[in-house]
């Protein structure tokens, strides 16, 4: 049986979703070392980002339960990210690079952010 593209999506963001909250995590302890005069207000800042992305995160498992989609397991290599999973039964895999899953998360965080990319400077 096919899977949906939202179905799809929903396990590519869910599995994504963690490495958006260790860059953000990478973030914090940088912004910790730093002389920043106002560490707190930005480190304050990333914990309620990553207290949103976490309750992204249990939304979605929610949603994988509903929709019977289960994550069997994840293999990382240098290269990629593969994924195996079951739709209502029936076994997927998706291969991800490293390179996508940083746009991804990239993308993820200006969403979160409420950052409009289209502005940024090149």
């Amino acid at each position: 049986m096919r899977q949906t593209s939202e179905e799809l999506a929903l396990v590519k963001r869910l599995v994504e979703l963690p490495y958006l909250l260790g860059a953000l995590e990478v973030d914090k302890h940088k912004i910790y070392a730093s002389n920043f005069k106002m560490k707190s207000v930005y480190v304050d800042y990333l914990d309620g980002t990553q207290k949103k992305i976490a309750l992204e995160m249990y939304k979605s498992k929610q949603r994988l339960n509903e929709q019977h989609i289960k994550i069997i397991d994840e293999k990382r290599s240098e290269l990629s990210l593969t994924v195996n999973y079951s739709v209502r039964g029936y076994i997927h895999k998706m291969t991800l690079l490293w390179s996508k899953v940083k746009v991804d998360v990239t993308l993820m965080l200006t969403e979160h952010m409420n950052v409009d990319i289209t502005d940024m400077p090149s």
